[in-house]
């Protein structure tokens, strides 16, 4: 990655760090997640940015928001307030002079119960066991391993199919970070000084089989039950990583 495409992407996970702080607490019981999408787009713009997802495809919002059994991509339309106990996750990306950032954070709003925390606190330290791969050299194969197996020490499931990725010019560039290992680790793409990825922790409470739901967009797990997604945009450095969508919120 040459030094202007380097210095691009870190201020474009810069200031969308900023945004993300200030909407995890803005996500509170009361407030809908329409409310949450138009926080989210008048603080990207704030930062003179554009919402990254609207590059995707023929996707129209700013943020993807799940809550309790969706696990990715859910349309931000619904004005119906959050209850607590709601496990909300919250999924933003700002694109600035032609660089991609990309994060995402779950919180359980109100209320919680000790099940819940420690099906975040799996996604938590799953996270930090994947950044603890990241050097130049090191393998993709070793994040996805990490990530596997930090989450089946506490019985949860890593999602099939849905992964992290390099982040750049385009939102979704390679590697594909996998969140287990499908294949022998020395089979898998090798990182880079310099690489920009998104570390990405998609997981599920039971069961990976998920359904897509009628708006072609919003999936969901087939048996109900609980899913969280974290996620930061980090640079590979010489001595490892640094997260560039800082503050890290899983980390709260």
């Amino acid at each position: 990655m040459t030094n202007s495409r380097l210095k691009g992407v870190r201020e474009a996970c810069r200031r969308l760090g900023e945004v993300t702080a200030q909407i995890y607490d803005f996500v509170q019981v009361g407030v809908s997640p329409w409310e949450i999408e138009q926080k989210a787009r008048q603080l990207i713009t704030k930062q003179g940015g554009q919402p990254s997802f609207t590059t995707v495809g023929d996707y129209q919002w700013a943020t993807c928001i799940n809550l309790n059994d969706g696990v990715v991509h859910g349309i931000p339309t619904s004005r119906q307030p959050l209850k607590s106990g709601d496990l909300v996750t919250v999924d933003l990306g700002l694109l600035l002079n032609g660089f991609h950032s990309d994060n995402a954070f779950t919180k359980i709003v109100g209320q919680s119960t000790p099940e819940k925390d420690r099906f975040l606190q799996a996604g938590k330290e799953a996270i930090q066991a994947a950044l603890d791969q990241l050097k130049p050299g090191a393998y993709v194969g070793s994040i996805s391993q990490a990530t596997e197996q930090t989450l089946k020490k506490y019985g949860y499931t890593p999602a099939i199919g849905l992964t992290g990725h390099g982040v750049g010019r385009h939102l979704h560039e390679d590697p594909m970070i996998p969140c287990l290992l499908t294949q022998p680790i020395e089979h898998t793409p090798r990182l880079r000084r310099g690489q920009t990825l998104a570390i990405e922790i998609i997981y599920m409470q039971g069961s990976s089989d998920l359904v897509l739901l009628e708006d072609d967009w919003t999936i969901v797990t087939r048996d109900g039950k609980l899913a969280a997604v974290f996620e930061e945009t980090v640079e590979v450095t010489d001595d490892g990583y640094s997260i560039l969508t800082y503050p890290a919120l899983f980390q709260r």
